[in-house]
Parts: C-alpha cells; structure tokens; sequence
C-alpha cells in the first residue's frame, strides 16, 4: 500500500479533513515521513512455512 493510501486512512480515521492529493501540505508530510525513515533497515513480518 502506497505511503499516501495509508495516510489518507489516517486521516479518515480520526475523522480529520484530509489535504487534497498532490496539495503542498501532504507532499510536506510525505517527505517528511520518508526523510525521518533514511538509514533505517526494512523490517518485515517472518515468512511461515
């Protein structure tokens, strides 16, 4: 699920207006986001057999 899918549901989830796609505030945010996440390794959920 893209980065903005999921903020969007945030937002809808604790019933906040969400910003219009492309807006300058929620390209902020994801930038944001994706800036305070460089140099953190990857974690996935363990794979079952």
């Amino acid at each position: 699920m893209p980065l903005h899918e999921r903020m969007e549901g945030c937002m809808q989830d604790v019933r906040a207006t969400p910003y219009k796609p492309l807006s300058d505030e929620f390209i902020a945010l994801e930038t944001y986001v994706a800036w305070r996440g460089l140099g953190l390794p990857v974690e996935t959920p363990a794979v079952r057999n």
